[in-house]
């Protein structure tokens, strides 16, 4: 391709791909019909997308950027106006939200119905690559457009991506119009798609980007030319005598109409200059302006006629826009020199914080269709290198490669790389389809074979599946041995069946296959493989669109907006309804943290009150309804200003996939390929949307005035929340400690400061966690001191500020040293073992085992395993005794299974381990794999201070006791979730506490309870 001359480029572009299904496309319906097969076939398929991308669009919860997007077209249709800011790109997308708001009202389903009219016009494009690519291959791209799950997806979402990838596909089809027509329309069209592009997003820039070298590499023989012109323009050089070529005008009149739009990148800069901001901002505009001079000089000297047509399109789209039809000035500058201006800026923030191969799993997994057939089309056009062609492969590699690169990468960019995969794909399909039909009777002769290659595929990979259950040819010794477990025998001789048919069936393949000739049948059965994969790829669109929409075990559905708001939005409409004020008088009070999406669903109460971060104001303290986050105790705060007048019940705001893909590393695909655990963890993913950890979540809280709370209009958990605090009142009753070990603050022996933890050997001592002595003390059952070890340090035997202690069956002592993030372990008298752990925030339950983040209490299990609450990143971790990571259970969030603050943790008999859910207010109980079995609320842990840290134990009948410190009290629950009893209070005396926090019961039923402020430790008799 390097040496080709331009007169060969030049017949390239003319060029057409072989068409041989294009005279069947291009008859008239029944010969009466004044619309061919092709445009008919183009009408159904725009009419399938369409309902697509219209049908339900309004149930699923706006996004958070989707409420904030539908709310700012809002305030622009009321009449608030609209002034642009870079934080939220171009302007595009509000003005159209504005306008269908006028036209068919404010609803989830308008705000969503601008990027679905272009997500239907996206596919209706296809139609015009049918000059450049073929008839055939342009009808197959625009069925794969129309179903491709990443696009339907974002036609659906109220994002601006949509709209830029339909401005880009103009953009470059008018590019190649010109170059083949040399119609000036063409480059009226290729300006102002340009322009609206640069008025939705400041992709455009990465777009230019990408494309400009492109565009130099076709104009490499006229470079020389295009320098005469633009010195001629300076009077520097004569103006060349040949006119250029298409393609160098096109360029030509893109730099010359772009070139001002740089202007913002030399805030990079002046950024490492440090260049005051108010000094930046005037140089960029002087910047601007000269190079708009520049631009308007040398294009004036290309085609003056032209050019200035071009800039008046260009600019007159531009400024209408980013000025809000003139409304805004101040737009100007914003979108000509802000917007590449805060892109740099915010590269550092990085959001997203997605890995370089982001994108290598997010394409694949979705559009696997044009992502495999893509590849291959890429294959073929290297070899044909046609103008387009070459183009479409290098668009394809340039936006992978470049939005890999940038800092920022979001799920929704995907569709700027799925556009040119889905084109390839039709290339490669058509031509697959034309060398297949030009073989005589291709049905009859190629028939048998396909069936015999994918009933031995299929066979094969069942065969496989069965296989793995059945544990090999361990299953076979076993089996012979009398010793197989219960259905092993059955499933290896299944999988031994299907592997001997699979294995027939491929034979009859490759002996059918060599009758028809290797190339031709590996193209049949590449062909063939539609019949598999298409329906895989129908599935995913319905799944990601209508099923799990707004369920984010799919990797598109990013940090989405959880059904619950829709929840708590029909309770607000009844307690409108309820009290008579409706939606003009009622008020809601919400604060900053559910600020996003509920400024959107709030919109019509005129009565709402938005208190920030701050406290609900005096005249509001009535309201039916208050809404708070759940960040930084902010739910506590308003609870305690509403005090008793209000029940609250939980809810998510937004929820997440658990991205586990981010360790992936050459040891992930090492066990891909070795590990039949992780193939399967992988494939059911694929197949069943199986997360390998649960959903992460950030949660409010709904307050309810009690009143309107009752009955029939009670809130979801209202009454059974009133009727626990009953209960936990029937069962209180004042216990008296039998023993107290200490009770003085110091650092004496037998002295305590703030001790947080206890355990028992099992030959009745008692070990104390002296934590803000940075030492373990050891009691006898008499309670005669003993040993104490440990001082302030990082060393080995040294501690900082430990919390937990747990006791082995060997006698070894496990301390949770708390902030060193590590675990030690000692024999029974103090002397150092070894230790592990590190100081590590985690986002993933499973990324770095055997690293902390503040661990705060151990449990030993029968087995000998170490539970360890693994605080700050909210999961449980187990490990051996001599501390090698076996597993982690939990990850952020409210729903089963996951953990908010887990501090403390123990087990059963049985195996089975409890962890007290701090922020959660619950326990929860796992089985001895880490599966969720069961809960029960508490009621109280209500602050989120440091202090409030409760810890856990359970008695050998399966009883849970708990600590609640900000209340001063212990509480036992029965084994079945019942509360049986509750004891303590405030105060210093035998059957108080002053913020109790760890707790122990012994082999006899003795309670031993660390009353961490009063620095003692209590022992109770056995409750009964």
């Amino acid at each position: 391709m390097a040496t080709a001359s331009r007169a060969e480029y030049e017949s390239q572009a003319e060029a057409s791909f072989p068409d041989p299904l294009g005279a069947a496309l291009t008859r008239p319906i029944f010969g009466v019909l004044p619309m061919t097969v092709e445009q008919a076939l183009y009408v159904i398929i725009v009419a399938v997308a369409a309902a697509l991308r219209l049908w339900d669009l309004g149930p699923r919860m706006l996004h958070h950027d989707e409420s904030l997007h539908a709310l700012y077209s809002w305030y622009l249709y009321n009449g608030r106006g609209y002034v642009h800011d870079p934080m939220m790109h171009g302007p595009f997308l509000f003005e159209v939200g504005a306008l269908l708001y006028f036209l068919f009202g404010a609803t989830d389903a308008v705000a969503r119905l601008g990027t679905s009219l272009f997500g239907i016009a996206l596919v209706g494009l296809v139609y015009m690559t049918r000059e450049f690519i073929g008839r055939s291959a342009a009808l197959i791209a625009a069925v794969l457009m129309a179903f491709a799950p990443t696009v339907v997806y974002y036609s659906r979402f109220q994002r601006h991506d949509i709209y830029l990838a339909v401005f880009q596909f103009l953009f470059v089809l008018a590019i190649f119009r010109y170059a083949r027509r040399h119609q000036d329309r063409d480059l009226w069209l290729m300006v102002a798609a340009l322009s609206l592009a640069f008025a939705t997003k400041e992709d455009t820039y990465l777009q230019i980007a990408y494309l400009t070298p492109f565009l130099v590499f076709l104009c490499r023989f006229e470079l020389g030319a295009i320098g005469r012109l633009v010195l001629s323009a300076f009077r520097l050089r004569a103006r060349p005598e040949q006119p250029l070529s298409p393609i160098a005008s096109a360029s030509v009149l893109i730099g010359t109409i772009v070139l001002p739009m740089v202007a913002g990148g030399f805030e990079y800069l002046f950024l490492r200059m440090r260049v005051d901001v108010e000094q930046a901002n005037t140089l960029l505009v002087a910047i601007f302006a000269v190079l708009a001079i520049v631009g308007a000089i040398i294009g004036m000297q290309w085609n003056a006629r032209v050019w200035v047509t071009a800039a008046v399109i260009f600019w007159a789209i531009f400024v209408a826009l980013y000025t809000t039809f003139f409304s805004n000035p101040g737009g100007l500058f914003s979108g000509s020199i802000g917007g590449l201006k805060y892109w740099i800026d915010q590269q550092g923030v990085a959001r997203g914080n997605q890995p370089w191969f982001y994108y290598l799993i997010l394409l694949p997994l979705y559009e696997f269709v044009p992502v495999l057939f893509g590849i291959g089309g890429a294959i073929y056009l290297a070899m044909r290198r046609t103008l387009f062609g070459v183009f479409l492969v290098y668009w394809t590699v340039g936006a992978l490669a470049l939005y890999g690169w940038a800092s920022e990468k979001m799920p929704w960019m995907v569709i700027h790389m799925a556009v040119p995969f889905v084109l390839l794909a039709g290339i490669a399909i058509a031509r697959l389809i034309e060398q297949v039909s030009l073989q005589d009777n291709p049905i009859r002769r190629f028939g048998l074979f396909v069936a015999t290659v994918f009933l031995g595929g299929a066979a094969l990979i069942s065969g496989l599946a069965r296989m793995s259950v059945s544990a090999g040819l361990d299953a076979f010794g076993r089996a012979a041995s009398g010793g197989a477990r219960a259905g092993e025998v059955q499933a290896f001789f299944q999988a031994s069946g299907l592997l001997l048919v699979a294995l027939a069936l491929l034979y009859v393949s490759v002996v059918l296959g060599r009758r028809i000739g290797g190339v031709v049948a590996l193209k049949t059965v590449a062909l063939g493989s539609l019949l598999v994969l298409m329906p895989l790829s129908l599935r995913a669109t319905w799944q990601v669109n209508f099923f799990n929409g707004d369920v984010p075990i799919e990797m598109l559905v990013y940090t989405q907006t959880s059904p619950d708001v829709g929840q708590v939005m029909e309770e607000i409409d009844r307690v409108a309804f309820r009290t008579g004020q409706g939606r003009e008088k009622v008020k809601v009070v919400y604060d900053s943290g559910v600020s996003w999406p509920f400024e959107w669903y709030l919109r019509d109460y005129k009565g709402r009150v938005f208190i920030g971060a701050g406290n609900i104001p005096a005249n509001a303290l009535d309201a039916p309804i208050v809404i708070a986050g759940m960040e930084n105790n902010r739910d506590q705060v308003i609870k305690q200003q509403l005090g008793s007048k209000y029940v609250s019940q939980r809810y998510r705001l937004r929820w997440w996939f658990p991205e586990d893909y981010r360790s992936i590393s050459f040891d992930s695909f090492w066990s891909f390929i070795t590990e039949s655990s992780t193939r399967l963890r992988i494939w059911r993913y694929f197949i069943y949307r199986e997360t390998l950890n649960p959903l992460g979540s950030t949660d409010f809280t709904m307050f309810v005035r009690r009143d309107l709370a009752s009955g029939a209009w009670a809130a979801p958990q209202s009454s059974a929340q009133a009727v626990d605090e009953e209960a936990y009142a029937r069962v209180t009753r004042s216990v008296t400690a039998a023993q107290i070990l200490g009770g003085t603050r110091g650092a004496g022996e037998g002295q305590f400061t703030d001790p947080k933890g206890v355990a028992l050997g099992q030959d009745g001592t008692v070990y104390v966690v002296d934590s803000f002595n940075h030492r373990i003390q050891k009691f006898g059952a008499d309670g005669r001191f003993l040993v104490a070890w440990g001082r302030e340090g990082n060393g080995d035997g040294e501690f900082k500020e430990p919390w937990g202690i747990a006791v082995a069956p060997s006698g070894d002592v496990y301390v949770a040293d708390t902030w060193n993030h590590r675990v030690q372990r000692f024999d029974a008298n103090g002397a150092f073992k070894t230790k592990w752990g590190g100081q590590k925030l985690v986002p993933n339950v499973r990324d770095d085992g055997g690293q902390f983040f503040g661990p705060r209490a151990i449990a030993v299990d029968a087995n000998g395993s170490i539970l360890v609450t693994d605080t700050g990143n909210h999961r449980v971790q187990r490990f051996d005794a001599d501390g090698r990571y076996q597993a982690a259970y939990g990850g952020r969030g409210a729903g089963d299974g996951l953990l908010a603050e887990p501090v403390g943790v123990a087990t059963d008999r049985q195996g089975n381990f409890y962890v007290s859910d701090t922020w959660n207010r619950r326990v929860q109980k796992f089985d001895p794999t880490g599966k969720y079995l069961a809960q029960w609320p508490i009621v109280g842990w209500e602050g989120e201070s440091v202090m409030n840290k409760p810890s856990i134990s359970v008695d050998s009948d399966g009883a849970v006791y708990v600590t609640d410190p900000e209340s001063h009290r212990v509480i036992k629950i029965s084994a079945a979730g019942q509360v049986l009893a509750v004891f303590g209070k405030n105060g210093r005396d035998s059957a108080s506490f002053n913020l109790p926090s760890g707790i122990a019961v012994g082999a006899t039923g003795d309670i031993w309870v660390a009353d961490s402020l009063n620095n003692r430790i209590l022992k109770f008799a056995p409750i009964r």
